[in-house]
C-alpha cells in the first residue's frame, strides 16, 4: 500500500495544526500567563481571570488530544467538542458585549476550520 499525500490529508493536517497550534498551544499558554490582552478581554467580557487559567489548560490538553491515535477516538471527539464550545461561546460573548465584527467572526472562522478537521479525520 502506497503512502501518497492527498488533498484531503493536506486539508486535514493544515486545519488541525492551525487549531492545535494557534488556539490550543499558543492560546492556551497566553490564557495561563494572563497577558495584558487576556486581562483586557476578561474585563471586557466580565469573566474572572481564574476562568482563563483553566481554559488555557484545557486548550493545551485539547490540542494534544487532537493528535492521539485512532484508538483514543472518543477522547479526540471530546476535544473537538470542547473546542467547538469554546469558539461558539467566545463568539457569543463578544457579540453580547457589543464588540466589533472581527471579534465575533474570528471564533466562527476557527469553528469552520475545526469542522473541516473533524469531517476529514476519519476519511484520511
Amino acid at each position: 500500500m502506497t503512502n501518497k499525500i492527498t488533498s484531503k490529508k493536506v486539508l486535514y493536517y493544515v486545519s488541525t495544526l492551525i487549531i492545535a497550534l494557534l488556539v490550543g498551544i499558543v492560546g492556551g499558554v497566553v490564557d495561563i500567563l494572563q497577558t495584558e490582552a487576556v486581562v483586557n478581554t476578561a474585563q471586557s467580557l466580565g469573566y474572572p481571570l481564574y476562568f482563563f487559567v483553566l481554559l488555557g489548560i484545557f486548550k493545551i490538553l485539547g490540542a494534544i488530544a487532537l493528535f492521539l491515535p485512532k484508538k483514543f477516538d472518543k477522547l479526540r471527539d471530546i476535544a473537538y467538542t470542547g473546542f467547538a464550545f469554546d469558539f461558539i461561546f467566545a463568539s457569543f460573548s463578544h457579540y453580547s458585549v457589543g464588540d466589533g465584527f472581527m471579534k465575533v467572526i474570528v471564533p466562527l472562522i476557527f469553528l469552520a476550520l475545526l469542522a473541516l478537521s473533524y469531517s476529514l479525520k476519519n476519511r484520511i
